[in-house]
């Protein structure tokens, strides 16, 4: 890395126009336009490529209260895009075990099947336990 480069990014910079500027590695400073969904301040560790600039929605986390275990969350989505990458389309992000994935519409509708029918068979697993502890099927 050259010494004149920083390690460490300096703070975005909030622009009279609404705008944020932010010092890259490659391209600069850019001036970034935020669209209405985005939450991220785009401060940065180490100053981005310009491709890695990156919105971000809020996640949202689907969250259960159980009386066994009290409350805790089970898996997040928002919206994510790199504006100015080669994949500038919007996606939803999904943390998943395998990591966080990013998919277009019709992959979040599948993410969405998957997750109602995995609804289901924990219904029906609930249904397994109370039945063994009524003591049928045992």
């Amino acid at each position: 890395m050259s010494e004149d480069r920083p390690t460490v990014a300096p703070e975005p910079r909030r622009n009279a126009d609404g705008t944020t500027s932010v010092l890259t590695s490659d391209a600069g400073t850019v001036r970034v336009a935020c669209p209405a969904w985005c939450f991220v301040e785009h401060g940065y560790r180490v100053p981005p490529a310009k491709a890695e600039i990156t919105h971000r929605s809020e996640p949202v986390w689907a969250l259960v209260d159980t009386p066994e275990q009290g409350p805790t969350s089970l898996v997040e989505v928002s919206l994510v895009q790199w504006p100015y990458s080669d994949r500038t389309a919007v996606f939803l992000g999904v943390e998943t075990d395998d990591g966080f994935l990013e998919v277009g519409p019709t992959g979040a509708r599948r993410v969405a099947t998957a997750l109602r029918e995995h609804a289901d068979h924990i219904d029906t697993m609930a249904d397994r336990v109370e039945a063994i502890r009524a003591g049928e099927g045992q």
